[in-house]
């Protein structure tokens, strides 16, 4: 159970994130007209520096781990199982929050992605912001939090948390590597991503505890 004050605190943090994102998205969209900005394209550069033959297919593994596919399969298999009440409901919900926020905004701002020669996979639409960043936090990141609530078993408790929390923070750089996304792009997702984690958090606290825990 997260305390009042805890509840309070996450709800600033919310705030400072969704201040954070207005930031990014006001330099992005009007300072740079959807240009990449110079930290764009510093970013982007040291990491296709780490490009090989080693390492690409495992970044590739993981970026799809966040696809619009596989997210929803995901939800589909947790909405069909027992617990889906503890499990399935609040994490569909919650990523479904982000992909409303998100979405309009791609077809707001048109921002193209990096050149098609530079990418490693197939991605097509808009790149602002990382849609892939926005869900991999909400979703990973719920799913933590309903584990550590739900999960009586330590052992399996810890690793599924370790895999969530790695794929949450994770993804979202793996979308700059393959080239599909500005490092803009993916800083606005996670700033947004984080944001609806937070507010999540707090609703479901409310709900299983009530307004005065």
């Amino acid at each position: 159970m997260i305390s009042r004050k805890g509840r309070r605190c996450m709800i600033g943090l919310a705030a400072v994130l969704a201040v954070l994102a207005a930031y990014i998205t006001y330099q992005v969209g009007v300072v740079y007209q959807t240009d990449p900005l110079p930290l764009d394209l510093a970013v982007q550069k040291a990491f296709f520096s780490l490009r090989g033959p080693l390492l690409n297919p495992l970044v590739i593994a993981v970026t799809h781990l966040s696809d619009t596919v596989t997210i929803v399969a995901f939800c589909a298999i947790l909405l069909i199982l027992p617990n889906r009440k503890k499990y399935g409901l609040p994490v569909s919900l919650a990523s479904l929050g982000g992909l409303v926020i998100y979405k309009p905004m791609k077809h707001i701002f048109l921002r193209a992605r990096p050149d098609a020669a530079l990418h490693l996979v197939k991605q097509g639409g808009f790149s602002f912001p990382s849609g892939h960043s926005v869900t991999s936090v909400i979703f990973y990141g719920v799913l933590i939090y309903l584990l550590n609530r739900h999960c009586k078993n330590d052992k399996l408790r810890k690793v599924l948390t370790v895999i969530c929390g790695f794929l949450a923070l994770t993804i979202g750089p793996s979308r700059i590597y393959v080239g599909v996304h500005w490092p803009t792009d993916v800083l606005a997702g996670w700033c947004i991503g984080g944001a609806v984690l937070m507010v999540s958090i707090c609703i479901l606290e409310r709900i299983y505890y009530g307004p005065d825990r």
